[in-house]
């Protein structure tokens, strides 16, 4: 019996290996995203997140292994993302001026899902750590409180063309904030700073 067990297991292996393929290669694309802020008033100004779409890039690497009708799909990614932020005048009659705020963070993203022919569908988490910022709110006193680290969601669908292209549509949702609160002219304040995305991007497999 043992002897049988162990051949089975020696059979199974074989054929994972047999079966599973995995390929690495690089990745770039777009992402569109949509911030969802707590709007934040002092004496003098109101500090609104707008929530139409802007437009950031992505680029890094990607690993795709794909076992039987399975597949997991981890990637490193440099992103830039850029947010609206509306600044009024509290005692002006005018519409405010819009000032940009810009991130660049490094992405995680791991989908794991099932292969229909050439086609992928998937789902898994996302790591980010935010590197840098930059705000034109900063003439204001300004200050975001950034988490260092968030974590998110991602969904996506995709397909594999050639076996030498991999171009995927997903969508991303956020499990924690980005920030954690904001200083304004030395005085702390409660913000909750949330984004949603959806990328669209192509790799290029050696």
């Amino acid at each position: 019996m043992k002897k049988l067990t162990i051949i089975g297991l020696i059979a199974l292996l074989l054929g994972v290996n047999a079966e599973a393929q995995l390929r690495m290669g690089l990745r770039g694309g777009i992402n569109t995203a949509y911030f969802t802020a707590t709007e934040v008033e002092t004496e003098d100004y109101r500090f609104s997140t707008l929530n139409d779409a802007t437009v950031g890039f992505h680029g890094g690497v990607i690993l795709q292994v794909n076992f039987f009708d399975l597949f997991i799909q981890p990637e490193l990614l440099l992103s830039s993302l850029t947010s609206d932020v509306r600044v009024t005048e509290l005692n002006q009659n005018t519409a405010g001026v819009i000032k940009e705020q810009s991130y660049t963070k490094l992405d995680f993203p791991v989908l794991v899902g099932g292969r229909f022919g050439p086609a992928r569908v998937g789902i898994g988490p996302v790591g980010t750590i935010m590197l840098s910022t930059r705000s034109e709110l900063n003439e204001f006193g300004f200050k975001e409180q950034f988490n260092t680290a968030t974590f998110g969601y991602q969904i996506g669908a995709g397909i594999d063309i050639f076996d030498l292209l991999a171009l995927d549509l997903k969508y991303e949702g956020n499990l924690s904030k980005l920030g954690s609160g904001v200083t304004i002219a030395n005085q702390e304040r409660e913000f909750d700073s949330r984004a949603r995305q959806f990328i669209v991007s192509l790799g290029i497999f050696f």
